[in-house]
């Protein structure tokens, strides 16, 4: 349909210019007759365009519109609407992620989910979605010339059906300050005690060690199975645990746990961590303030953030979280997934158009071309076509810790538990780093979360 508005119009318009032509030999109309007909064919033109004229709305996560992948987002939905002038997407923006997601259901008990929503394939968001009949579904026969990670697609489908598209290639590693480690003749640690060895001096010199949201729990949920694989040295006792063939009430948990806490005591976040959300810790980061940031690789675009003095900005490395003492993981076990990515409303009186808009958006040479060669993220789609030489130092670093791993963690463990007993895992998570819940009584709480989880996926 987007076809036949675009196209049409230029071929009446030729119809009409071989007229005027014509004309010109005294084979056709009169000159006034035929701007008559020019005319008459804009206006049929217009109505034409007019009568198939509609809107989409687009509720996303990404807020801010001027960096990163707001900025992507938008610009992919203002080249749209000018090679389809018929089309108006209205965008609605919220955050952070708990309170966008509050707003989802909010609109899917109310039946007026958007058109398109950002999304994510985990279980205790698709899942509850996908039941209700929320989502439509996405022939995924049709996204070969797209060039996604056949996992990133498995990531949005359930029971064989695919229910969104996938956005990112998401993995988990600690940002640093090169100027200030240099000033204070410091090495990016590769173990727990070259860390606790950089914690003692930043402190010593006023500087947080490290930035951390802890005021969302998710960056502890990544955190924790981080520290879980880097004591057992596998990341099966976290998938077992949530497929109901595992647990997490053994010793492993309770290290990892303990290694978490010391890490707090030894006071790598500073003061009032806890209280601290997304944007507070990235700015302190981003200020100098703190020396490393905990956070994905989605962040890789703080190298050209206006916002940031450029002393910080042009000195950002990456390295992946250290080995910890006596644990068998290292730094090259990564916790590495697939992100989030938009969904299309089943009851969309535009679900059609919507998806077509989103087949245009993730073709390779918008999406995948777009967030990596402007250093914003890591696609879910092939990239090694994109890469042209220039990247920045940062992207170049992230890339060999992407590609140099020699394993992934796969799809987080918060990401599997269902919506109900994903909240008592993540209060756990909070009270263990707040000091009210021991490391033994965090794993018998999130080991019964696990347990639950799985009854009710069952």
């Amino acid at each position: 349909m987007n076809g036949f508005v675009r196209y049409l119009p230029r071929t009446g318009l030729a119809v009409c210019a071989a007229a005027i032509l014509l004309a010109g030999c005294d084979s056709g109309p009169s000159g006034g007759e035929a701007d008559n007909a020019v005319k008459g064919a804009s206006a049929n033109t217009e109505k034409i365009a007019a009568e198939d004229a509609y809107t989409l709305t687009f509720f996303t996560n990404n807020s801010d519109r001027a960096v990163g992948q707001g900025k992507m987002e938008q610009e992919l939905i203002d080249a749209y609407m000018r090679d389809h002038p018929n089309v108006t997407i209205e965008v609605e923006t919220l955050s952070p992620d708990p309170q966008y997601q509050d707003k989802i259901k909010v609109y899917n008990a109310s039946n007026k989910l958007p058109d398109i929503i950002s999304s994510w394939g985990n279980t205790s968001f698709l899942k509850p979605l996908v039941e209700s009949g929320a989502l439509a579904e996405i022939d995924r026969g049709e996204l070969g010339e797209h060039q996604f990670e056949a996992a990133a697609l498995d990531s949005y489908s359930i029971e064989g059906k695919l229910y969104g598209f996938p956005r990112n290639s998401d993995f988990w590693v600690l940002y640093y300050n090169k100027r200030i480690f240099a000033e204070n003749g410091l090495a990016p640690p590769a173990t727990e005690a070259e860390l606790m060895k950089v914690v003692d001096v930043l402190k010593a010199k006023g500087i947080v060690p490290i930035a951390m949201d802890g005021r969302e729990a998710w960056t502890s949920g990544i955190w924790f199975d981080t520290m879980l694989q880097r004591v057992t040295g596998s990341w099966d006792m976290a998938a077992q645990a949530m497929a109901g063939s595992g647990s997490f009430g053994g010793p492993e948990t309770i290290k990892a746990a303990k290694a978490m806490r010391r890490w707090i005591e030894a006071g790598a976040f500073g003061d009032g961590f806890l209280n601290q959300d997304y944007g507070a810790a990235r700015n302190l980061f981003g200020q100098g303030k703190a020396a490393i940031f905990m956070m994905g690789e989605w962040e890789m675009g703080m190298s050209a953030d206006g916002s940031f003095p450029a002393d910080v900005r042009e000195q950002i490395g990456a390295i992946p979280l250290p080995s910890l003492e006596g644990g068998k993981g290292t730094a090259k076990d990564l916790t590495a997934w697939f992100g989030g990515g938009y969904s299309v409303s089943a009851q969309s009186p535009r679900k059609a158009e919507a998806i077509a808009f989103l087949k245009w958006m993730f073709r390779p040479d918008n999406w995948a071309k777009g967030v990596w060669q402007n250093g914003i993220a890591f696609p879910a789609q092939r990239y090694e076509g994109f890469m042209t030489g220039s990247e920045s130092e940062l992207q170049r670093e992230l890339n060999e810790i992407y590609n140099g791993a020699s394993s992934y963690s796969g799809t987080v463990s918060q990401d599997k538990f269902t919506s109900e007993t994903q909240k008592t895992y993540y209060d756990a998570l909070q009270k263990l780093e707040g000091g009210s819940l021991s490391p033994e009584a965090f794993a018998s709480a999130i080991a019964a979360a696990a347990g639950k989880s799985t009854a009710e996926s069952r």
